[in-house]
């Protein structure tokens, strides 16, 4: 009777991670909306723009997989989870106070340190609270809902408002207090979760000694390698030089220009699910080939399309590029390989994604965006996209639904069953 209210553990965790997670993305692409401001207040070239968003990126995918591990050995997960928000809290207000380039700089790298291993702290300990029918529903909510909501739409709406009332200083500061929250609803309602049910759950995948080789022997593995490193690319170009071209070679004030993005956001955090949703019946394939061939919407019409209702529009249907996000980040590497290569070929997969698409990418779009101009960077992500597009095709279906006709099974779909 107990486990069926609505406020249970399970889902007072879901909402407690909801905001911790959307917090983290707030935090992470503040910066992008609010550069036209303090490019003009520093000085800032496109060149050092993308540098703060690789700098970030850097830190992140190295301190991801090390936070992770270093959160399975210490025995309160909650209380480090709790610092972790308040530490990235502190470093999100500290960039108020930076007035140079340098400065800022540091403080993403330190972002990135503090921010990393949140994500797979907060996914680590739903998976193993959460209910077998429940689990992938919450792990999909908390990230990509969550992430949509606070940094694709609440984050240009919220901040730029408050930089044009009053400064990107304060739009800074503010940071803190949803930190300071967040902190102590975690401490207050998140159990450290029984150490059994991890090592239960891992069980088969530390049994054995797995080598990258072997996960890369899967086709469907090192392709997603690839399509994941260019919708990333896509992805990172779009939200971190996107508001700035608005801003400068489109001509939109800083506020229009935050509706504009947002209208991406919305379509984030609905395409987000329902993409994967409608894939359990049509396929992974053509829906990730249907969701790479929106995804270069995105880029193309902030460039080429003026009237700002038809902008917000394509960039609404082109959202559902988010779905070939999600589907080569972790669903269709999870499906591909064993059970006891899951974990490293999605963490490789994600690994590899961050490093091209979030690191390298903005660092190389940002020298192009000051020797070509700003709208280069959106030229390559949609060029980016084309090619991710293209690669969907030579995907092996992994759709349970689907795969219930595997080609040995289509060769015998005749044979009468006995």
């Amino acid at each position: 009777m107990k486990n069926k209210k609505f406020w249970s553990y399970e889902n007072k965790l879901v909402l407690i991670f909801f905001f911790t997670v959307g917090f983290v993305f707030f935090d992470r692409l503040a910066i992008n909306y609010l550069f036209p401001m303090i490019s003009v207040d520093l000085g800032l070239n496109y060149t050092q723009l993308g540098l703060l968003g690789a700098g970030l990126a850097l830190t992140w995918s190295v301190s991801g997989p090390l936070g992770g591990f270093i959160s399975d050995k210490v025995k309160s997960k909650k209380a480090m989870l709790a610092v972790l928000v308040l530490l990235f809290s502190f470093v999100s207000l500290m960039h108020g106070l930076a007035q140079t380039f340098i400065m800022l700089f540091v403080l993403r790298l330190l972002m990135g340190i503090v921010e990393g291993p949140l994500i797979p702290q907060t996914q680590s300990i739903l998976a193993m609270e959460s209910s077998e029918r429940r689990r992938g529903f919450n792990l999909g909510f908390t990230m990509n809902t969550s992430n949509a909501l606070f940094g694709s739409i609440l984050a240009p709406v919220l901040l730029v408002g408050l930089a044009t009332k009053f400064d990107w200083h304060i739009a800074f500061y503010l940071t803190i207090i949803p930190g300071l929250i967040l902190s102590f609803f975690i401490l207050k309602q998140v159990k450290n979760p029984d150490p059994a049910k991890f090592h239960f759950m891992h069980e088969t995948k530390s049994s054995e000694k797995v080598k990258i080789k072997d996960v890369l022997k899967h086709r469907n593995i090192w392709l997603s390698v690839i399509v994941f490193s260019l919708v990333m690319t896509v992805l990172m170009a779009f939200q971190i030089f996107g508001p700035t071209y608005l801003v400068q070679a489109k001509g939109l004030s800083d506020t229009t220009m935050s509706f504009v993005m947002a209208s991406f956001g919305v379509g984030y955090a609905i395409f987000g699910f329902l993409i994967p949703t409608l894939s359990e019946r049509t396929g992974r394939k053509p829906a990730s080939s249907l969701s790479g061939l929106l995804l270069i919407l995105v880029p193309l019409s902030i460039v080429f399309v003026d009237s700002i209702p038809l902008m917000m529009l394509l960039l609404f249907i082109g959202s559902a590029g988010s779905g070939v996000i999600g589907m080569s980040m972790s669903v269709i590497p999870v499906e591909s390989a064993p059970l006891q290569y899951s974990g490293l070929a999605v963490g490789l997969t994600i690994g590899v994604g961050e490093f091209f698409g979030g690191f390298l990418n903005p660092m190389i779009n940002g020298r192009l965006a000051d020797i070509y101009g700003i709208q280069t960077p959106l030229y390559v992500a949609a060029a980016a996209g084309v090619i991710a597009f293209l690669l969907t095709f030579f995907y092996k279906e992994t759709a349970p639904a689907k795969v219930q006709l595997t080609p040995e099974q289509e060769a015998n779909k005749n044979v009468p069953v006995v």
